[in-house]
């Protein structure tokens, strides 16, 4: 498949996935088939005119945006335009996928707080909980890495963890999950 460009793949595995999405999307905008049709074909085209195609972080909220950017155009150009689209123009606006700013922020501080701590621990239940919670291994992999048997990488696990909860609860950090009851704790403690 030689014949394909980059944005031919990216184009296929990132925005024309969602084609049935956006002839819907298009026809609640402008209600006729026809004119739908033609404004996902134009978001496609401005799609291809890009350059900067690669740094579009969520490709499918982008063109539908182009989308909608095209109906409120050709709503502009119209001589007659009839009330309930341009209600639905008014109101109708995108939800963005992505973690607003301050959810961004409070991950990043929360992180922050995570890696200060396992930076304190002592050197072995750090490289414990690194091998297993980070890099995903399981127990037996991680007794082999560290020249320990499974047993001692299990208490180091559940010393990590105990400390970071501590730890972590005494700075304040309370993440996504703060409300687990006691037997969740306990039963996250024995997956490990």
């Amino acid at each position: 498949m030689g014949w394909l460009r980059d944005i031919d793949i990216w184009f296929a595995d990132r925005i024309f996935i969602y084609h049935a999405q956006h002839r819907r999307y298009a026809l609640s905008l402008v209600r006729q088939k026809d004119e739908a049709e033609e404004l996902v074909q134009e978001a496609y085209a401005r799609l291809f005119g890009l350059n900067d195609w690669t740094s579009i972080a969520n490709p499918h909220a982008f063109t539908m945006r182009i989308i909608r950017n095209l109906a409120i155009e050709r709503f502009r150009r119209a001589d007659v335009v009839r009330i309930d689209q341009n209600m639905l123009l008014n109101t109708l606006d995108l939800a963005d996928e992505d973690p607003t700013p301050d959810v961004v922020a409070m991950d990043r501080s929360e992180l922050d707080h995570v890696v200060k701590v396992m930076q304190d621990m002592p050197p072995r239940m750090r490289e414990a909980i690194y091998l297993r919670r980070i890099e995903g291994l399981p127990p037996t992999q991680v007794a082999e890495r560290m020249n320990i048997s499974v047993s001692t990488v299990e208490t180091h696990l559940v010393k990590a963890l105990r400390l970071l909860v501590q730890r972590l609860d005494r700075q304040g950090v309370q993440g996504k999950a703060e409300q687990v009851t006691t037997w969740e704790n306990k039963d996250r403690l024995e997956q490990i």
